[in-house]
């Protein structure tokens, strides 16, 4: 009787330990894997209704990596990630087919470089714009349209403007209005 005992009690422990660890491991794991790419999804689909709506400017400076420091970040999204540069570094990324090569000259207070078409057609309204550590935002540049494998000068002068960093980006299509419908700092 005390064999029969002891092996009830075992067999009452491998249980409650077999429903014990069953409740906990794979369920977990798989709400885990389940939030995970809901998640995902959802960020995914904010990415996709932002897009549509042709916004230039998506609100979160640090979404996005189209300021990555790298030689060309391939980022499409159109965020504006809030990285900037110093003085003597040089601006060389890719935003939706544009890629602008920027560089500042201290001595004449003017930002210059490039901008160059990498898709297969022609690119509408390209515009450039330089924000700088102070608040103050040069640009944009007049909208031009950049044929496919074409480039353009950019030039925008920062003239008596005191400021450590700066960031910019290359725009394209049409504006929404909003911060850049006025005409002022043209260049």
């Amino acid at each position: 009787m005390k064999k029969f005992n002891t092996f009830l009690a075992m067999l009452g422990f491998i249980l409650v330990l077999s429903f014990g660890l069953s409740a906990c491991g794979p369920q977990d794991a798989s709400t885990s894997t389940n939030d995970t790419e809901q998640a995902e999804s959802d960020s995914e689909n904010m990415e996709n209704a932002e897009s549509d709506t042709g916004e230039e400017h998506g609100g979160g400076e640090s979404e996005g990596a189209e300021h990555s420091g790298g030689e060309t970040s391939g980022d499409e999204s159109g965020e504006e990630s809030g990285t900037q540069y110093t003085k003597t570094d040089t601006y060389d990324e890719t935003r939706n087919g544009a890629r602008l090569v920027l560089t500042y000259d201290s001595e004449t207070q003017v930002f210059s470089g490039t901008v160059e078409n990498t898709t297969d057609e022609t690119l509408m309204q390209v515009r450039i714009e330089v924000h700088l550590s102070n608040g103050t935002e040069l640009g944009p540049t007049e909208p031009s349209n950049l044929e496919a494998g074409a480039s353009m000068d950019v030039t925008l002068t920062a003239q008596d403007e005191e400021f450590d960093t700066w960031g910019a980006h290359p725009e394209v299509g049409e504006s929404s209005g909003g911060e850049h419908s006025s005409e002022e700092n043209h260049d």
